[in-house]
């Protein structure tokens, strides 16, 4: 390929990514400007109270103490170790500035898998800008979620063209979130990876693993309140509420609320309806509610006593679900705060249309492995949240690049099949 044949091709590409970047850039350097005025927002995020208890416990174990002891003794080491080390490197605002920075990286590569997956040059940019806008996109780089580290890591996984990057990326992200430990061994299937990739994917997990082991003589991620059996345990107790008092597990003391897969399947098998209630429940919300409530409650925080009080564990929004049925519960808001409840209505319609045509766009390219495996990843982020407490709309942060990428490819087919009148 000689230079201006290398240049015709190289600059076109720069261009376009520079139109898709610069924007959002500007966006986010505006959101900087408020974090700056707001620094409390980087805290109004899902755990973030607990996150940077163990950041500055850290910053306190390198000053003298055990620092492998803290490490170990503090959950899986990715959910908080990457911002630790950002946060003890330049504070909070270096942890935004990095996280802004990985973002808009993703954002980058959204486009790249689109324009891999066969779409025009316009709808793979219309898909990375979807992306980008998103409420999860927006606002997780400002916050301390684990969000803003495992989401991008994720999108790498699925950009990076080598068996050995992507396996390495999403074994990362891995060590971030593990709700993708499965994930791999799926992918190798559905894209057929091989053993490089299954083996890198693995690693990271399995180091980490071992540390603790030598740490503690526990094989294990590292005991947490938001493990897998903590998490379990919670749902059970959250589903056996609604059981006769008589059929209800006992609560168990304060340093042994967990559950084992075995006993969580057990009592699915049991009350095998209200598993499945519970199951449709997390669908609703994985499928339809957009997340808006990030933006308008957490980031720019316009509604602080509704914001502690929908969010409240023992009286928030899932409870009244719960206690009266989705349509009162539904009714019950819309009475005391309209504004808030048209607007999350207004993006449940739009997320529910986004859905749609992303069903559309994995119906209407089914064919491909690439196309596969952005559809199976979508379908594996919402069968894992029947392991958590109860489903929340950020779980399905990782998998909202691949619905933007299918609903364009969507949204390309229903504009093809007009322009043809078939």
């Amino acid at each position: 390929m000689t230079v201006l044949s290398q240049r015709l091709i190289v600059g076109p590409a720069l261009g376009a990514r520079a139109r898709l970047i610069a924007p959002l850039a500007a966006l986010h350097a505006a959101m900087f400007l408020y974090d700056l005025a707001h620094p409390d927002r980087f805290l109004n995020a899902d755990r973030a109270g607990e996150r940077i208890g163990s950041i500055k416990g850290f910053a306190q174990a390198l000053q003298g103490g055990d620092v492998l002891g803290y490490l170990t003794s503090h959950g899986i080491v990715g959910d908080w170790l990457p911002q630790a080390l950002l946060y003890v490197a330049g504070g909070q605002y270096c942890v935004i500035a990095a996280q802004v920075l990985l973002m808009l990286a993703s954002v980058l590569w959204v486009r790249d898998i689109g324009l891999r997956l066969g779409l025009r040059e316009d709808h793979a940019q219309g898909a990375a800008l979807l992306y980008a806008l998103l409420p999860h996109t927006l606002v997780f780089p400002h916050q301390l979620a684990s969000e803003a580290i495992f989401v991008p890591l994720v999108v790498l996984s699925f950009r990076l063209a080598s068996d050995a990057g992507a396996g390495l990326a999403i074994g990362l992200a891995t060590l971030v979130r593990p709700i993708t430990l499965l994930w791999p061994l799926i992918h190798v299937y559905a894209k057929r990876k091989r053993g490089a990739y299954l083996a890198l994917a693995c690693a990271p997990l399995l180091l980490w693993m071992s540390v603790v082991l030598i740490a503690s003589g526990e094989f294990s991620m590292g005991r947490s309140g938001h493990d897998l059996g903590s998490n379990l345990y919670l749902r059970l107790q959250r589903m056996a509420a609604e059981l006769p008092a008589s059929e209800r597990p006992p609560a168990r003391p304060a340093g042994e609320r967990r559950a084992t897969l075995g006993e969580y399947v057990a009592f699915s098998t049991s009350h095998p309806v209200l598993t499945a209630k519970y199951a449709v429940r997390d669908m609703a919300v994985m499928g339809f509610k957009s997340g808006i409530e990030r933006v308008v409650l957490d980031y720019l925080d316009l509604y602080p006593e509704e914001r502690s009080e929908l969010q409240n564990a023992e009286g928030g929004w899932r409870s009244r679900v719960v206690d009266r049925g989705s349509v009162a519960a539904f009714m019950d808001l819309a009475r005391s705060q309209p504004v808030l409840v048209a607007t999350a209505t207004l993006g449940a319609l739009a997320f529910t249309l986004l859905m749609l045509l992303a069903v559309y766009g994995a119906a209407r390219l089914a064919r491909g492995t690439e196309r596969l495996a952005l559809a199976a990843f979508v379908v594996y982020i919402f069968v894992t949240v029947q392991a958590v407490d109860a489903a929340q709309s950020r779980l399905r942060a990782a998998g909202e690049f691949a619905i933007c990428l299918l609903a364009l490819a969507g949204w390309a087919a229903v504009r093809r099949k007009q322009q043809h009148g078939d």
